[in-house]
């Protein structure tokens, strides 16, 4: 599911969360292997071993999220650019799973900012509410995986503009809260409102 650009909704019916602008993936668990796949369906499993273990943290699901990689506090799309430039390799396997190897060519660690569960121990959940989703992610704890991290949800959604201009991030996805998850769509229910570059 995909965001739609335009203005910033407000109501009590809406979420807001930061745009990461970072590499859009689904993390699909099944049997004790993880496999991290792109919109385009490129597999990218083995540039990011650092989530292994995200393996152990569930049976079977499907989470939908962003890679991103920290320099200075801020999401870099350059780091991240290099990370895929690098030929991956792969560490010994354990239980079909990619052992971690370290942190990668450019010594930083990728984050895996998880937003949403499409799929949960072969339950799919895209007809639950958002809110639904979000409870299940939280209580399902899959941050305790390392560098996994649930993307924060706020209720006000001016201040967090404020805030991620601040900060310099690309913007805020404003998302309703009753909405399902339609997989492969642009949906009005998301909005995506990025910062315009000062001129």
């Amino acid at each position: 599911m995909f965001a739609t650009p335009g203005a910033l909704p407000q109501g009590t019916q809406w979420r807001y969360e930061v745009q990461w602008a970072g590499l859009r993936v689904l993390a699909e668990i099944t049997g004790g292997t993880l496999r991290l796949t792109t919109p385009d369906e490129r597999d990218v499993t083995a540039y990011f071993p650092e989530f292994a273990d995200l393996a152990g943290r569930l049976r079977d699901g499907v989470l939908d999220g962003e890679i991103i990689i920290l320099i200075g506090g801020v999401p870099s799309a350059a780091a991240l650019a290099r990370r895929m430039a690098r030929r991956p390799r792969r560490g010994p396997r354990r239980g079909g799973r990619i052992a971690p190897v370290g942190r990668g060519g450019d010594g930083v660690a990728a984050s895996l900012m998880v937003f949403d569960v499409l799929r949960l121990y072969g339950v799919p959940l895209l007809h639950r509410t958002l809110d639904e989703r979000r409870a299940t992610l939280e209580r399902v704890r899959v941050d305790a995986a390392s560098n996994v991290t649930l993307s924060p949800v706020y209720d006000d959604g001016p201040a967090l503009l404020t805030a991620t201009r601040r900060h310099r991030l690309r913007g805020v996805v404003a998302k309703r809260a009753d909405s399902p998850y339609r997989p492969g769509v642009r949906d009005p229910a998301w909005v995506a409102v990025q910062h315009r570059p000062a001129s």
